[in-house]
This record gives structure tokens, sequence and C-alpha cells, in this order.
């Protein structure tokens, strides 16, 4: 049975599937795509009285959104079975659906990079300082060191998949005590969050900066606010019917966390010279709660606002935008450094302005980027996963 209000639209359909999710991730991936193509083509947003310069300039904080969906949506099934008649996953069925999900596209393009371009383009100074880079980044440990962070050439926007897949380790463990104590687990987490992220600020100009501000343990309060998210969610989710008025008030409400979004980046921006990682570290609990706020209310909005984030592009964006993340920044890096599309001159064209580069570069790397993402997604990701899910399923046919 749909859960559906009086407007008839649809909280989550009879699979569970929650739609505006599926327009929310793609979002958050575009907001950080387009921060990295715009770091290097310079191409500004901007036609007339029409300024949206602060939205790519911002958009690596998007991440920290990325990351709240992350918890949310691994937390959803153990949330709804809080409220309702239901067997949460086994630690083990939990830790098999996220490498199916996960590591054959990952390890697939860690393959493509390392053989076709940073090895043949003699990248590495020597094995040592290639297996330094490499065997990090195998483990999901990678954003631990330096080597294989700030200076990897196994493409560095990676970074995160390690911090998603560490929390992974842990997450039936957290799901778990949630479900027993949810309040007590979520200030826990909070306040490993908060303290990681208080000791890196106070810290800031002794540290590697790069190095300790995307640190894994400042994450905490945000998958705190993602667990959280969900399960105000579920709490709501078994309500029949919604009011007109209350659709309303929730679409207000993700208008109003947008707005508030606009705000934190104008903030961010003006946080210092050389401050925005500060600010990022500083900040990243109060922008989680924002974000958290426009999924919930997103989520119950009315149902003409619904479909601008539940629609076949966004779907389709949202099933391809794991691979889109984790290609685009590498594509857009090698597509300039190898003078695609070429120009003439001894300096860059985005230092020089030259509109017509900028505009041909942008486009190249979007027709680019898509391409690979969705050739990765279906002939790699979504075939490598049913095989390694289906193996399992015929193995317990097989044991039973």
């Amino acid at each position: 049975m749909n859960i559906t209000g009086k407007e008839g639209r649809a909280v989550a359909d009879k699979s569970g599937r929650i739609g505006p999710l599926d327009g929310i991730r793609a979002v958050a991936v575009l907001m950080v795509v387009w921060y990295h193509f715009w770091q290097q083509s310079w191409l500004m947003p901007v036609a007339g009285p029409v300024n949206l310069d602060w939205m790519p300039r911002n958009g690596a904080i998007c991440v920290d959104l990325m990351i709240l969906l992350s918890g949310f949506c691994l937390f959803l099934p153990y949330a709804r079975n809080m409220f309702r008649e239901g067997k949460d996953p086994s630690a083990g069925q939990f830790y098999r659906k996220r490498a199916a999900r996960i590591m054959p596209s990952y390890y697939v393009s860690l393959l493509i990079v390392l053989v076709c371009f940073a090895i043949p383009l003699g990248e590495y100074t020597g094995v040592s300082d290639m297996l330094g880079d490499l065997i990090p980044h195998i483990f999901f440990i990678h954003n631990w060191f330096g080597a294989s962070f700030q200076a990897t050439h196994l493409n560095g926007v990676l970074w995160t998949v390690g911090v998603i897949v560490q929390f992974y380790v842990v997450f039936p463990f957290l799901a778990k005590a949630f479900k027993k104590r949810p309040m007590v687990t979520y200030w826990c987490m909070t306040a490993v969050g908060l303290l990681s992220s208080w000791i890196i600020s106070h810290n800031f100009a002794q540290i590697d900066q790069s190095l300790f501000v995307n640190n894994t343990f400042t994450f905490a309060s945000v998958y705190a606010n993602g667990m959280l998210g969900a399960y105000v969610y579920a709490s709501m989710e078994s309500k029949p019917e919604r009011s007109r008025g209350e659709a309303v008030f929730f679409t207000a409400m993700s208008f109003t966390s947008i707005w508030i979004y606009k705000i934190l980046c104008a903030h961010r921006q003006n946080y210092g010279q050389g401050l925005e990682q500060k600010w990022q570290v500083d900040y990243r609990y109060l922008l989680s709660l924002v974000f958290l706020l426009f999924v919930i209310s997103t989520i119950f909005a009315c149902k003409w606002y619904q479909k601008i984030w539940d629609n076949a592009v966004m779907r389709f964006l949202a099933a391809i935008s794991f691979n889109l993340y984790i290609c685009h920044q590498y594509i857009a890096v090698k597509l300039k450094e190898f003078h695609i599309p070429s120009w003439d001159g001894a300096e860059e064209p985005n230092v020089v302005g030259d509109a017509a580069w900028q505009w041909k570069y942008t486009i190249l790397c979007i027709i680019v980027s898509l391409a690979v993402a969705t050739a990765m997604t279906y002939l790699v990701e979504k075939p490598a996963a049913r095989m390694i899910l289906n193996k399992k399923r015929k193995m317990e046919t097989t044991n039973d």
C-alpha cells in the first residue's frame, strides 16, 4: 500500500523507495561536480543581474549532504522496524550489499587510472611511491595519509569513498545501538564529531589542514543527523493522511532550508582569507542540520514540488551518481592536462578569460563524465552487483 496524503501524493512506494531522495542525491552530486569543473574552467555563472557564482564556489560542501543521505538511507530499514514488525538486515547482509554497491566500480576505476594513466605517464617516482598510494586505496584508508590523499595520483575525490566505507564497517553496531538507545547513541556520535572538529579547529594553524579537514571522525555528527532523519521519517511515515496545510508547511520549510544554506555559503566565503576549510570544520554539524531540515521537508512537501525531485531525469542521475562522482574530477583534470580542447599561448585559457574555450571545455567535461558514469554503472556496477548478490542467494538455497 502506498502511504498517501489528501493530495494523493506518495511518501514511499511499495518497495519502500522515497522518490524525492533520488533528486536530492542527484543534486548533491551535481553541485560537487559543478564545483570541480568550475575549479578548472573558471566559467562564471553570471548573466546580467543574475549571479549564481556562490553555487559552484561552495559546491564542495555538498559532500556533507551526500554523507548525510548515506546515514539516512542506511539506517532507514532499521528505523522502519522500530515502528512496525520487521527483521533487520544481518551484519553479513549489510556488508554484502554495500560491497556489491561500492567495490566493483571503485576497484575498476582504480585499475583504469593506475594502468592507463598514472604508470604510463610516469607519475610515480618508483614502486614504493606507487604502493604508498595504492595500498591505502585498496583498503579504503587513503584519507589517513598525505601520500594517498592530497598527493594521490589515483583520483582525489575518492577520499569520500574512504570515509563512507569506514562508517560501513561500524554501521551495523551503530544501528543496533541507535535502535536500543536512540538519543544516547545520537549524542555520543554527535559528541565525537564535535570534539574532533573542535580539536582540528583549535590547532588549525599547526596541522596539515587539507589532510585533517575531512577527517572521518568529524563526519560522525553528520551520520548521526542522517540516522536521526531516518528515525524522524519512519515515525511520520505511518500517518495515513496529511492535510494540504501540512504539505504547504513542509514545502515552505524546504525553501527556507535552501535560503539558510545560501546564507551559510555567504558566511563561508566571508569567513576569512583562506579559511574556507576551517569553516567546514567549524560549521559541519550546523550545516548537516540544515541539510536534514531540507531532506525531511522535501520528502513531505506538496506533490508539485516533489515532482521537481522525483522524475525520470532525477532517477537516472541518481542511478549513475556514484560513478559520476568518482570519475568526474579525474576526467576534468586530465582533459585540461592534455589540452583538450586545445588552446594557443603559454597561459591557461581560464587564466586569460578565453570564454569560448571555457564553454567548450565545460560542455566536454559534462558529456564525457556522463558517458563514462553511465557506462560504469550499467556495464560494471550493476552486472557485478547482480553477480555478487545472486551468487550468495544460490549458496543459501543450496545450503537449505
